[in-house]
């Protein structure tokens, strides 16, 4: 009985110390966390209503700011970004949502690898202790699901940008790596830094069910599927064109609405709620940044959007719906 009590003595000795040097270590380095939390929810899966409370204000304030305190729409440029890495770096945390084969061929230097979805829910806190006192810089293959957690994070209360057009993947043109800028293939792990209190814990329970529960489509809708959508069954979706009203009176394309990215999104949440009742929602910009950003905080704000792929299209970017002569665009 003695001989069990010295062992049970020098193990709690060894558990403290090891917790005690693991927490002390500047260095050390986290795992990245796979699987996602438990979340507030009901019963039929929608967002809880505390969760909805307090997510609606900090959306209409996302988009509200656009223009006045936000000069750059939530993006960065991938030259701007390079530039700032090579002059501060300190004032950067670079977090790259590709999926782990694509960030081993080819990342920006530094980038922490933790995949888009349910990645991105286990590991909330260690992001937002990552990101303390620094601009959040999240990366993609295009810039469009990056666009989605720029949103996100933001709403959550971490400043975030996202890469304009991510590392280009398919785009030649646009994107770090189209751009020939830099690329490294030794992974950067997430470190392990001191926890940083949420702002708001209802947001986070949201912000964890939004990626927790990403669909096949990454909440996107390819132009085939839009064209057949328009085609067979446009009652099922409101369509919305958030680019603005000049370019949207130049062409458009048939079905869609305008509703200019930026404070008139905050100022129509209602409004927009009201139009697709039993309905998907269905956003356009002109790349699909911008849209992204909207169908993440209407998705978190339990309306089911999705944001068209690669936009509108617009002069010097090789996708989009105008991309395509074949498809009708009307005045």
């Amino acid at each position: 009985m003695e001989k069990k009590k010295v062992l049970y003595s020098l193990l709690s000795a060894l558990v403290v110390s090891s917790m005690i040097l693991t927490g002390c270590s500047k260095s050390a380095e986290v795992p990245v966390t796979a699987n996602a939390p438990v979340v507030n929810t009901t019963n039929d899966g929608a967002p809880a209503a505390d969760s909805v409370k307090a997510v609606k204000p900090a959306v209409a304030a996302y988009f509200t700011n656009v223009g006045s305190t936000v000069q750059d729409a939530y993006t960065i440029p991938e030259k701007d970004l390079y530039n700032g890495l090579e002059k501060n770096p300190s004032n950067y945390a670079v977090l790259d949502i590709r999926q782990a084969d694509a960030y081993k061929l080819g990342h920006i230097k530094g980038a922490v690898n933790v995949p888009y979805g349910s990645g991105i829910a286990s590991n909330l806190d260690k992001i937002r202790a990552f990101a303390k006192d620094k601009t959040l810089v999240v990366v993609c293959y295009t810039g469009q699901m990056a666009a989605q957690a720029d949103s996100i994070l933001n709403i959550a209360g971490i400043k975030t940008r996202s890469l304009n057009h991510g590392m280009g993947t398919g785009l030649d043109v646009v994107g770090w790596a189209s751009l020939k800028l830099p690329l490294d293939t030794n992974p950067t792990l997430m470190p392990a830094l001191p926890a940083v209190a949420s702002p708001n814990k209802a947001i986070d329970d949201a912000v964890i069910k939004y990626f927790s529960e990403v669909p096949n489509d990454s909440y996107i809708m390819d132009l085939p599927v839009l064209k057949e959508a328009l085609a067979k069954n446009a009652e099922k979706y409101y369509f919305i064109d958030i680019r603005l009203a000049a370019d949207f009176a130049k062409g458009h394309i048939k079905g869609f609405v305008n509703i200019p990215y930026g404070p008139d999104i905050a100022k129509n949440l209602d409004a927009i709620k009201e139009k697709g009742q039993g309905k998907t929602i269905v956003v356009c910009c002109y790349t699909g940044q911008k849209a992204g950003q909207v169908d993440s905080a209407l998705n978190i704000l339990g309306i089911p959007t999705k944001s068209v792929d690669f936009g509108y299209g617009k002069e010097g970017f090789p996708k989009g719906w105008s991309s395509d002569k074949a498809n009708e665009v009307v005045k």
